[in-house]
């Protein structure tokens, strides 16, 4: 063994004393890879399952938001916009309508403030993903022609933290905007999103904007084993991003939401949320319920308290009938949660007690 005559620090004055702050090496203890924060989804049990820490999705990152259809992808992702301009009263959004049905009057029911909001109705990806990274020079090394519109928060930030891809099945690729219809490509999405995302994804990280990719899941008749469900766009979507959640509506006589006035017709259902790949929290495959209205959002907190203060023991269950709560007991699920429904701020005390606890941990 030889004797150390130089150490880190002194290497890392060498580093910046050639390149500079581009020589991007930095300590793991340093102010530049502070602690992440987090967007809620406007549902306390997914945000708690998502991560204990940021309590709801990574800022900075790529996140799918994945199901089949009428599941609530849509509809999350608005709420996600909600809490975004709720928690932060200069922050805005930028919404890509792939699929041209964005309706401003239903976001604004959901909560999303729409002077906040920008909109690009467009699904041309070349065009889309222009308008994100710029056009880059033909040669290496030189400027951009065009900057994108992360390139000008990189440069000056005005307040963009959340940009929502409505869907990435409904992109279309270069080289099917050019081909003739009819004929066969194969796999042009599975080609053409790798390149991009690796132009974004950088940009993203620098920026702590978020980006949400709404995507479907299709079933693949070719598979006879495992499972057949795809979702579109190949694997580079699911390589690039950090949080994969999969919707879906659960199909049981219960799960649907009727109105007092009208029977018939559901005003929301109940939805299962599976956590496929999370890249922020340990573990994976972590399901959640909640409920939500299409014209309300996410819906009946008081439920999700009462769920999340058994799950940390600030609720007493000492058996089947009995809940116990601040010393007031209550018979039956339904009349503690009719307790907290009636008291939204003992909802809101709840919660802030067990997000104290996961800092804690």
């Amino acid at each position: 063994m030889t004797e150390r005559t130089r150490t880190i620090e002194d290497a890392m004055k060498d580093m910046k004393k050639a390149y500079g702050e581009e020589s991007n090496i930095w300590k793991a203890d340093d102010d530049i890879l502070v602690k992440s924060e987090g967007i809620s989804t406007g549902s306390h049990v997914l945000d708690e399952k998502i991560s204990k820490v940021i309590w709801g999705i990574p800022r900075g990152r790529v996140v799918q938001f994945a199901g089949p259809p009428s599941s609530g992808k849509t509809l999350l992702s608005l709420c996600t916009i909600a809490q975004l301009h709720k928690s932060d009263p200069s922050a805005w959004a930028l919404f890509i309508d792939a699929e041209f049905t964005f309706d401003k009057m239903w976001a604004k029911k959901l909560g999303v403030d729409i002077d906040r909001l920008l909109v690009l109705p467009e699904n041309n990806g070349r065009i889309i993903f222009e308008r994100l990274t710029g056009v880059p020079h033909k040669e290496a090394g030189k400027p951009k022609i065009k900057p994108g519109l992360l390139d000008l928060e990189l440069n000056e930030p005005s307040g963009l933290g959340l940009i929502v891809i409505d869907s990435v099945a409904a992109i279309v690729p270069t080289v099917e905007e050019i081909a003739i219809v009819g004929k066969q490509n194969m796999a042009p999405l599975a080609r053409f999103l790798p390149a991009e995302l690796r132009r974004v994804t950088p940009l993203l990280s620098k920026t702590g904007i978020t980006m949400i990719g709404i995507n479907q899941i299709r079933i693949d008749p070719g598979v006879m084993y495992g499972n057949p469900e795809r979702t579109t766009g190949g694997n580079a979507l699911h390589h690039a991003q950090s949080l994969c959640i999969n919707f879906a509506q659960i199909f049981k006589k219960d799960s649907l939401i009727f109105s007092e006035d009208n029977s018939e017709e559901p005003v929301g259902h109940r939805i299962r949320a599976k956590i496929t790949k999370s890249k922020i929290a340990p573990g994976r495959d972590k399901v959640v319920e909640f409920d939500i209205l299409y014209e309300k959002g996410v819906v009946n907190h008081h439920k999700e308290a009462v769920e999340l203060g058994i799950g940390y023991g600030l609720v007493e269950r000492p058996n089947n009938k009995t809940y116990i709560y601040n010393d007031e007991k209550f018979n039956g699920r339904a009349a503690i949660e009719e307790y907290f429904e009636n008291d939204p701020a003992h909802v809101i005390k709840l919660v802030d007690a067990v997000k104290q606890m996961t800092e804690v941990q």
